[in-house]
């Protein structure tokens, strides 16, 4: 296995193993499922290896379609961003199955810190050292709620990131939305500072992670802001 894949599993090991122990203190010992989406095997085999172990998981490779077999069974998704349906899978569960899902743990190649979107969905890297999971272990606590500090917009910010998310250019979006050009590109250096990317492909990877493609206009529109992602 690949060191990189092999240090991921590690950290993940360690991710399911807390997420019990906490769910254990509040409702006691019961199964929990881990959904795998991925097409890369060293990443399903990997993971599948280490948790089949775990008698308390259930761990499976999964599809859009299965998923309405999960009943109430606490469950924690373990979404690889390459495949090209995990923006639609993440939407799709978030919309019908968030009561059930513990955390979404979405991994991207590129090194990066952790990224944490929201109280339930964390962006780790694939290479990310054993050292800052310290940093993820009060994401998935029931009580935890802003402990991780996801990361808050302006009303500016969150408007340009959804524009550019959508394909328009600097130019275009003052024009939409009477923000100045050069508000405009320092917005985009602010969004990459503060996810902590470095590439605009993360960027506009977590971008459909915060907007659901499916449900974006196709007429220009001045976008909504969601407040939990409003400072």
């Amino acid at each position: 296995m690949p060191i990189g894949q092999q240090r991921l599993t590690n950290i993940l090991t360690l991710c399911i193993f807390e997420l019990i122990i906490i769910d254990r203190k509040i409702i006691g010992c019961f199964i929990m499922d881990v959904r795998i989406l991925s097409k890369c095997n060293f990443t399903v085999l990997g993971l599948r290896s280490v948790f089949s172990e775990i008698p308390t998981l259930y761990v499976r490779s999964t599809s859009r379609v299965n998923i309405q077999q999960q009943g109430k069974r606490k469950c924690i998704f373990i979404i690889d961003s390459c495949d090209s349906n995990f923006s639609d899978y993440y939407h799709f569960i978030k919309m019908n199955f968030c009561d059930v899902a513990s955390v979404f743990i979405i991994i991207n190649n590129v090194n990066h810190l952790p990224v944490f979107i929201d109280e339930k969905t964390i962006v780790v890297s694939r290479a990310m050292p054993v050292d800052y999971f310290s940093r993820i272990l009060c994401f998935a606590q029931p009580n935890g709620r802003g402990a991780t500090h996801p990361v808050k917009l302006s009303e500016a910010e969150y408007t340009v990131f959804r524009y550019w998310s959508m394909g328009y250019s600097s130019e275009k979006i003052t024009e939409l939305t009477g923000i100045k050009r050069k508000s405009v590109l320092n917005s985009k250096s602010r969004l990459l500072n503060k996810y902590g990317v470095r590439d605009k492909g993360s960027l506009l990877m977590i971008s459909r992670l915060i907007f659901n493609p499916k449900k974006e206009y196709s007429s220009p529109h001045y976008p909504i802001c969601q407040q939990d992602l409003i400072r």
